[in-house]
């Protein structure tokens, strides 16, 4: 067994000074150095700059960062691999940033200069059957997660953009349509393999390392240290699962919010749903999509408070659970490997796009002038470039079980999420609708909706937990060489 962490440890291991106390003068100079070599001795691919495939190799999902580009990019095979590109990293006193599927919203998983650690390599999925549970490579995909473990009957709850990757989504929570049943991703990760600054290879779980498991269920992607797998408990489902979707005509939509608001976080938690308002090309719409884990038969009366309002039109099915997760992903038409962003796997077909996020959290239900504020920022996105989505992501059951301290993930008081979508960014329309809900939210906001924007972050995403967050950092990577904008421990 692995011994404890320990500051004393971390501090006589290291061995070398952290990024973090190297002037930007000399950092360039190192970094220009370092990419005239061959970069770190890994057994998998070092692309640098300049090479074929590099600028495919260091673009993330957001087109928005595609001029932030890093000087090389290597993608290690295994853990052991990741440890070498760490040393190599701190020894050169070149800055470094994880990625696992790219989909940072404020592309924190590259930078300028510097080194990306792409963990697309890392993507074995073993389910133990027996135990309930899998071990999962952090540079899956969520839709092959999905696939992987329907095999076995069972699931983990996630997200439903198919090629996200799972250590970011679970690092930061991980909302998803079956989180009122099991809880958040976070909720359910029993161990994680991560490489610390000093280049070892730890475990974190309830038993080795547990300020860090408890920080690593919550605390944020590319803090602490590059996770290179994740052990989950996972979850039987039923042979089939009922999706459904509601539409209202658009004079309904104060109406429809105000409905669902009441009803969702309060149904049974097997049912999980999302409220849309959407405006884009002078047109808009307003729906609700879920998942029930149950038969479509149930349904009837399960959604009955939406469809008491007047001009609802529901249609719903049964599915096989990897099916339901493929319509959820936009996938029930293609094969699976088509279902990946063009470029990160062979096959891929879907594109990458320009966004720009915020969120809130709603604990009191919304009164009418917010709900009418919301319709008409749709209204609004509705008659300018590009298209909008405000979404409500439902909150209660499993999720809210769990007590604000009991992992990293503080909001659980809470009834849904909201999140403002822009395609393309449109910075003023974010800020204005924000600004607007100011008075009926918590003040806090989702990390994997991450938003470089924010002011006091700290408290936004992590509340009162910031404070053992930060203790945690200052442990397990003493010079802070995790380093990033709204990284724990600034």
């Amino acid at each position: 067994m692995q011994s404890p962490i320990d500051r004393r440890g971390f501090l006589a291991g290291s061995g070398t000074v952290g990024i973090s106390l190297v002037s930007r003068r000399s950092v360039r100079r190192l970094v220009g150095a370092a990419v005239r070599s061959a970069g770190p001795p890994i057994r998998g691919e070092v692309i640098r700059r300049g090479a074929g495939g590099f600028l495919t190799a260091a673009h993330v999902y957001n087109e928005r960062f595609d001029s932030v580009l890093p000087s090389l990019v290597v993608r290690p095979v295994d853990a052991a691999d990741v440890g070498t590109a760490v040393r190599w990293g701190v020894s050169k006193g070149i800055p470094l940033r994880a990625r696992s599927g790219g989909h940072s919203y404020a592309g924190y998983s590259t930078l300028s200069g510097g080194m990306v650690v792409d963990l697309r390599s890392m993507r074995h999925i073993d389910v133990d059957a027996r135990n309930r549970t899998a071990t999962i490579g952090t540079g899956s995909q969520l839709i092959d997660v999905y696939a992987a473990l329907a095999a076995y009957g069972v699931t983990i709850p996630a997200g439903s953009c198919p090629s996200v990757g799972i250590a970011g989504h679970a690092l930061g929570g991980g909302m998803g349509l079956a989180a009122r049943q099991f809880g958040l991703t976070a909720d359910n990760l029993l161990s994680a393999e991560i490489v610390t600054a000093d280049g070892r290879v730890r475990t974190a779980s309830g038993r080795e390392n547990p300020d860090l498991h408890w920080a690593l269920q919550g605390g944020g992607g590319g803090n602490f240290g590059v996770v290179t797998s994740l052990t989950f408990r996972v979850h039987a489902v039923p042979r089939t699962v009922a999706t459904f979707f509601v539409t209202w005509p658009w004079s309904m939509a104060t109406d429809a919010l105000a409905s669902w608001q009441a009803w969702a976080p309060h149904a049974r938690s097997q049912l999980t749903s999302i409220f849309h308002l959407n405006g884009g090309h002078g047109r808009t719409s307003v729906n609700v999509s879920g998942q029930y884990l149950g038969p479509a038969s149930d349904l009837a009366g399960l959604l009955a408070p939406l469809t008491s309002v007047s001009g609802a039109s529901v249609s719903s099915g049964d599915h096989g659970y990897l099916q339901a997760q493929l319509m959820s992903a936009g996938c029930s038409a293609i094969p699976l490997a088509a279902c990946h962003t063009v470029g990160t796997r062979p096959g891929g077909t879907l594109g990458r796009e320009s966004f720009a996020a915020k969120s809130d959290y709603v604990a009191s239900p919304l009164p009418a002038r917010a709900r009418q504020a919301l319709v008409q920022a749709a209204e609004y996105r509705a008659s300018i470039a590009g298209h909008g989505s405000i979404l409500f992501d439902c909150y209660g059951g499993a999720i809210n079980r769990v007590a604000p301290d009991a992992t990293a993930f503080v909001h659980r008081d809470v009834l849904f999420c909201i999140q403002y979508l822009s395609y393309p960014d449109r910075s003023a329309w974010l800020a204005s609708v924000t600004r607007e809900m100011v008075p009926y939210v918590t003040g806090g906001a989702y990390v994997n909706y991450t938003d470089p924007s924010l002011e006091d972050w700290q408290t936004a995403y992590y509340g009162g937990n910031y404070g053992r967050l930060a203790d945690v950092r200052r442990v397990v990577d003493p010079h802070h060489y995790f380093n990033f904008p709204q990284a724990i421990g600034r």
